[in-house]
């Protein structure tokens, strides 16, 4: 880790905890102070017992089950580098206490593949011997290292157009078309299951993940387009989102009785393709196999997972400047891959969303290349060609297979071709 990056790590951090503070005082830091302390030595206590399970064959693994995105996205791409034949198989278990299981239905689908253990007292025994190197299988360099390139991108790369690892089970599939009709999606009627991150779903992290955040009001444009198509509409979400207004062919299942973690996985199973931004439940579809269509990406250096994703970016206005920045300048400075709100703040930055226009060619875009008949015209391959050029190893993304939208880049093709800070 550079100097640079434990300088924003430890920045980003006093941040939170300053916050932290605030809002619970200093009985908050002490007790935390105590708790890691109490972690260490319980750690040292029971080595000797994860030496001996390591040398078993035993690994934890160390997925951040209380994200919908992770829970979906770092079992499903350890399970891929498995057979694909570049990591080892082993006796791999998955920990899973309840109180931080962000969808326990999910859980069901890796139990075949995984030694689930959900008894709180045992996670938290297993979580404690695998807490430094022994009996541990880091997953966080699929997606959640903060610095440097991903492994998800090379690894489902190399996965291509092969079948997901998991699908529905029969049972799902009986009972989600039972909860879709109650829904009032007739049969047989497709449709594209829809998320924007909003700040209500976990506040506490505003502080330093707001920039995520974008506007329901510019999806409406793009959902008026897939209804006029002879699709349907499913807003996705928590009961935190800004309720929809009433759309013809669009249902605000977010705000919904029949809302559940079970259907939440059927409606990101059975989508068309799913449409959502920087957050976590896009995973969910790529893990059964749904093509994603992504905008307002941020940071510029993520882009979408698989072959078959499309994505735009967010634009930064560069306040000391006085205009967007283009986006070489952005990929070959720090700024392609800030992560944290304060660091865009820091560097007179604001971040803006797409536009109903940008997001509306995004589906328009997704819905020829779901056409067994699109052909990729040469302007088409080399502006995304030119784009997909600036990205180099280091980058969030660097080596994905996904595409970003070609209508995006033709109509902002001066910040293309800017190249001067």
């Amino acid at each position: 880790m550079s100097l640079n990056e434990i300088q924003i790590r430890l920045t980003t951090y006093l941040i939170v905890a300053r916050q932290r503070y605030r809002e619970r005082g200093a009985l908050w830091a002490v007790s935390g102070i105590a708790r890691k302390f109490g972690e260490e030595l319980l750690w040292l206590i029971l080595l000797p017992g994860a030496l001996l399970g390591h040398v078993l064959g035993y690994r934890c693994l160390n997925v951040r089950t209380e994200h919908i995105g992770h829970l979906a996205t770092e079992p499903d791409t350890l399970l891929k580098e498995v057979r694909l034949g570049r990591i080892a198989a082993r006796r791999r278990i998955l920990l899973a206490p309840p109180h931080r299981v962000s969808n326990q239905h999910l859980l069901n689908y890796w139990r075949p593949y995984f030694t689930v253990i959900d008894t709180p007292w045992f996670c938290l025994l297993l979580q404690t011997m695998s807490r430094h190197l022994v009996m541990k299988q880091d997953v966080s360099r699929y997606v959640s290292k903060f610095f440097g390139t991903q492994d998800i991108y090379p690894i489902n790369a190399l996965w291509g157009d092969r079948p997901p690892i998991v699908s529905l089970t029969g049972e799902d599939e009986v009972w989600g078309q039972e909860i879709l009709g109650a829904l009032g999606v007739p049969p047989g009627r497709w449709f594209v299951a829809v998320h924007v991150r909003e700040g209500g779903f976990l506040p506490r992290n505003e502080i330093i993940q707001s920039h995520r955040n974008a506007s329901i009001g510019n999806t409406f444009l793009a959902m008026q387009e897939i209804v006029r198509r002879g699709g349907l509409c499913i807003r996705m979400g928590d009961s935190s989102m800004t309720p929809m207004p009433a759309m013809p062919g669009v249902i605000d299942y977010a705000l919904h009785p029949l809302k559940s973690d079970r259907m939440d996985v059927f409606l990101c199973a059975k989508a068309r393709f799913f449409l959502g931004c920087t957050s976590g439940l896009a995973f969910l579809s790529s893990t059964f196999g749904v093509p994603v269509a992504q905008a307002n990406m941020i940071p510029i250096e993520t882009l979408g997972i698989r072959y078959c994703d499309l994505s735009i970016p967010k634009l930064l206005w560069s306040r000391r400047l006085d205009r967007y920045l283009g986006f070489k300048e952005v990929l070959d400075s720090e700024l392609g891959g800030y992560f944290f709100t304060q660091q865009y703040v820091d560097a007179e930055i604001d971040v803006h969303e797409n536009s109903s226009e940008d997001i509306l060619s995004l589906v328009v875009e997704m819905l020829e290349l779901l056409n067994p008949k699109f052909v990729e015209t040469d302007e088409g391959r080399a502006l995304h060609q030119r784009y997909i050029s600036l990205f180099r190893f280091g980058h969030y993304s660097y080596g994905a297979a996904s595409h970003v939208s070609i209508e995006f880049l033709r109509k902002h093709q001066l910040l293309l071709e800017r190249s001067d800070l």
